[in-house]
């Protein structure tokens, strides 16, 4: 079969795919607004740890989704930036899952808002008195600020938000005029941005994630955040591209080499996420210095020894063996079911940093490991909202870059 032709066949394909995906956003965006506001009267309504609670496990689903739609960006930029051919039929749902940042940005809204009304019920930092008694924190005091968290925090939304639009049009446009020039000015483009994404990632994980102990830092912990995050978006490109694929859409232009490649890169980033883990509590564990190992002591105690247990072996172990084999990664239903398995170990990750943080300085048992309801209820309801912000970005769009000079050759490669 020629090139030509297995670029045509799918357009019908995404022809099908398109109709009513504006209309079917409806029900997602309902129920899961249903669901997190539930979540939220069950939580503000509660006393000072049920509060607690709920804004961590608001948190958690805030960040979760965000950081895969920030993977999903960093596909796109990198495939821009290395000139990559076997991804080209993959950008599209890479754009598609960027394209979701912006309602991260409005998730975070109410964060914003409970920072900036002196709610100590998620960062402790909030309140300035504890700050200036306190030698360390009155140390970030500038930089801990809820004035400077929100500037930075609208400053990375914003970068975000135009590289996605910077990409997302270019990459709409080759669809319809100058394929080439267009293909030319991303990767032109892709330089600085990789170098913009790559500073925010870090100040967000250390603003959003580290400063919940304010105490504790780590210079490692933005690259550990990154790991995670790309690696979950690649679990979330097999899946994706599974449930399209099982509802007959792009079966001729993602492959058995896609999946193989993704699959190859998910492996990867397992092992990549291992080291970073490793190389942080090693040299934690090593130098021995309590405002760095009061962290990592929390979560080895009671309950929480259990569920580090999990993230050692669910996150790294297991799913490394798992995925090691090429017959593995070149079966779609095989690697399909690991993608799965990873993206519940990405939520089982972010768990393990944020929701320690919501027991400590209150009445309540700091080693207890509550039934996570209430998280799992959040980030279920978050999810959905996503779920529609997808299908609504996709209405009306191809789900490939046809013009793309590059996929000729993506689609017929092969992998040696």
């Amino acid at each position: 079969m020629s090139a030509h032709s297995v670029v045509n066949e799918p357009i019908t394909e995404i022809r099908k795919a398109e109709a009513g995906l504006a209309g079917r956003a409806v029900l997602p965006l309902g129920i899961g607004l249903v669901i997190l506001a539930v979540m939220a009267f069950i939580g503000l309504a509660g006393d000072e740890v049920m509060r607690a609670r709920f804004w961590h496990a608001y948190l958690l689903a805030v960040v979760y989704c965000t950081s895969i739609g920030l993977g999903g960006l960093f596909f796109v930029i990198a495939h821009h930036l290395t000139g990559g051919r076997w991804g080209t039929p993959i950008r599209r749902l890479a754009e598609l899952t960027a394209g979701t940042i912006w309602l991260g940005a409005i998730g975070f809204l109410p964060i914003l808002v409970l920072v900036n009304t002196g709610h100590t019920d998620l960062y402790p930092w909030v309140d300035r008195l504890l700050v200036e008694s306190d030698p360390i924190l009155s140390g970030k005091a500038d930089y801990l600020s809820p004035m400077w968290f929100t500037i930075r925090t609208v400053a990375y939304f914003a970068i975000w938000l135009v590289m996605v639009r910077i990409f997302k049009g270019l990459s709409l446009k080759q669809d319809t005029t100058e394929p080439l020039k267009s293909a030319k000015r991303m990767q032109l483009w892709s330089g600085p941005c990789m170098l913009l994404l790559a500073l925010t990632l870090n100040f967000t994980a250390f603003d959003w994630l580290m400063s919940l102990e304010p105490h504790w830092f780590s210079t490692m912990f933005g690259v550990y955040f990154f790991s995670g995050s790309f690696g979950a978006f690649l679990a979330f490109a097999i899946y994706l591209s599974n449930r399209l694929q099982d509802n007959g859409v792009l079966t001729q232009s993602i492959t058995t080499e896609q999946y193989h490649d993704l699959g190859k890169l998910m492996f990867a980033f397992i092992f990549f996420w291992g080291y970073i883990a490793f190389s942080q509590y090693m040299l934690i564990w090593y130098a021995a210095i309590p405002e760095e190992t009061m962290w990592y002591d929390v979560r080895q105690q009671g309950m929480w020894l259990n569920w580090s247990l999990l993230l050692l072996f669910g996150h790294l172990f297991i799913p490394f063996l798992g995925t090691m084999s090429s017959a593995v990664r070149r079966n779609r239903k095989w690697i399909g079911a690991w993608a799965v398995w990873m993206l519940v170990m990405h939520w089982v990750d972010q768990f393990y940093i944020i929701m320690p943080q919501a027991q400590l300085g209150r009445s309540v048992d700091p080693t207890c490991l509550p039934a996570p309801w209430m998280e799992i209820g959040c980030v279920v309801g978050m999810a959905l909202l996503f779920k529609a912000a997808a299908l609504w970005g996709a209405a009306g769009k191809n789900l490939l870059p046809l013009q793309d000079p590059r996929m000729p050759i993506a689609l017929t490669y092969h992998n040696h």
